[in-house]
């Protein structure tokens, strides 16, 4: 057991590694730093050790990587090496590791050294009194110990230490999975608040043409008062909701900053997606995707790490009944100065001498007030609560899987019939709009198709988002990094993921 080593574990996509190679940077103590961080005083507040340069008039902070959009993966790889969730999971990740190294060394020997140096007095019994011997003495020597025979003891906490190291780097995996879903998600939802801005502009122009266009035949005695004033009515409610969709994208420019690890009013710039084709079609069943999310999941994966984990804990509680066996070895020098009294044919003693001892030591516990049986029983406690706590996870992923699949699906179906939609209601009111410029139809129906025309727009927006959005569902609900490539633009090779395996928290 002692030469054990990790396997390598599942891995993720590639810009993981980017993230596992900063973790590995270890920064040294700042004793200051974490002061301000954590002053309880109110005329101490947090300052961070490295500040931003003073933001431009107007602007109420910068961007740590200038001006400029970016893309999703930019944001994405840059999210993975700053937000602290993720930097958290890996430090525990780190104490897992830690601890198993500390269980590895149960398996050498102890080596200790000892000494001593005073002044020393102890008395002899002798047949007509006492020996009476005091004076400098000192003790200089090597003590060795190592445990040979424990019948499974330290195999259990070997065992066990190694599997919460592998659960810590599987949760620290699945935290990886779930910042860059958050990200993905915020950045569509960005992209939609965006693209629906730009719809309500679109909407305003919309009608302030017709407006004009009502106001004209009211020159020509087309047209009557109401109908102006219906129409600038519908024009003042566009710019009405234009205002509304405005403090919609400043809300989601905000969380997509916050699930970066930056402030709220960093003003995040990104590339727009609404030219970018489509995620392709599914084409797996829904059978095979739950299987592979009831099996590949690293939360699920970590939750059958932590019940081997248990298991091992009720063999470390059996092997406590056992006895223990170790090989003891001690070798010292001494020294003596002493007087003995009453002062025979010998008034002085001064001598140094080597002294050494090696053998077994052997123990064994008979009754500890049933310390050991509840320890056993504990154990198996914990157990059941893993095994059960494992099922539940289960049923979760799979009910995920199950509801994200179907979503999907739906989400592909409304994709479809919103494009039709905004084609039909875009040939609807521009035929409309020209009966009623020659005076064929009247205000209501040119309204009532104008009314559809901004709801086809906003219809067509929001279900590419919810696509966008599903599709990133699903692959979270997978927990499989190959999910990725369907996001490749149709047409373009998708990027080959690196098949070796991502590098676990201990080499």
């Amino acid at each position: 057991m002692t030469g054990a080593r990790m396997r390598p574990l599942t891995p993720l996509v590639a810009c993981t590694l980017v993230l596992a190679s900063a973790c590995r940077q270890e920064a040294l103590w700042d004793e200051d730093a974490f002061h301000r961080l954590t002053a309880a005083e109110q005329g101490l507040p947090f300052q961070p050790e490295h500040p931003a340069p003073p933001p431009p008039p107007g602007q109420a902070s910068v961007t740590p990587w200038g001006e400029g959009p970016r893309d999703l993966a930019f944001l994405v790889a840059f999210a993975l090496q700053h937000n602290p969730s993720t930097r958290a999971t890996w430090e525990r990740a780190q104490v897992a590791a830690a601890q198993w190294a500390m269980i590895e060394s149960l398996w050498w020997p102890r080596l200790n050294a000892f000494g001593f140096a005073g002044y020393r007095q102890e008395a002899i019994a002798q047949q007509d009194g006492r020996l009476l011997g005091y004076g400098p003495q000192g003790d200089l020597g090597l003590e060795l110990t190592w445990e040979l025979i424990d019948f499974g003891r330290r195999d259990a906490l070997t065992d066990e230490t190694r599997r919460a190291l592998a659960a810590a780097n599987l949760t620290f995996n699945r935290a990886l999975q779930t910042l860059v879903f958050e990200v993905q998600t915020a950045y569509f939802r960005l992209d939609a608040a965006i693209a629906l801005e730009e719809t309500q502009a679109q909407d305003v122009e919309t009608a302030r043409v017709q407006m004009e266009a009502v106001e004209d035949r009211l020159l020509n005695g087309l047209a009557i008062m109401p109908d102006v004033l219906v129409a600038r009515q519908r024009w003042e409610q566009a710019r009405f909701r234009l205002e509304a969709s405005r403090a919609a994208t400043f809300d989601a420019r905000g969380t997509l900053a916050r699930r970066m690890g930056l402030s709220a009013d960093v003003p995040v710039e990104i590339v727009s997606l609404q030219r970018m084709p489509i995620p392709d079609r599914l084409s797996d069943t829904v059978q095979r995707m739950m299987a592979a999310g009831g099996t590949d999941r690293p939360d699920l994966l970590a939750a059958g790490q932590r019940v081997r984990a248990a298991e091992a804990r009720i063999r470390k509680a059996e092997a406590d009944f056992l006895p223990i066996v170790s090989l003891y070895g001690s070798m010292a020098q001494k020294w003596f100065d002493y007087t003995p009294e009453p002062v025979g044919t010998v008034s002085r003693i001064d001598t140094t001498l080597p002294t050494y001892a090696v053998g077994l030591n052997g123990s064994w516990l008979l009754f500890d007030g049933f310390e050991r049986v509840n320890a056993v029983r504990k154990a198996r406690a914990e157990r059941n609560e893993a095994v059960a706590e494992l099922t539940r996870l289960r049923l979760e992923a799979l009910n995920e899987v199950w509801s994200a699949y179907f979503g999907q699906l739906a989400a592909e179906r409304q994709f479809v019939f919103g494009e039709s939609l905004l084609k039909a209601s875009q040939d609807s009111y521009d035929a409309m709009f020209e009966a009623y410029v020659n005076g064929l139809r009247t205000l209501p129906e040119l309204l009532q198709s104008e009314l559809d025309l901004m709801a086809a727009r906003s219809t067509l927006i929001r279900t590419r988002a919810d696509l966008l959005d599903s599709a990133a569902r699903l692959a979270y609900a997978m927990g499989s990094p190959d999910t990725v490539g369907r996001f490749a633009r149709r047409g373009e090779t998708p990027a080959k993921v690196d098949p070796r395996p991502a590098e676990s928290a201990v080499e």
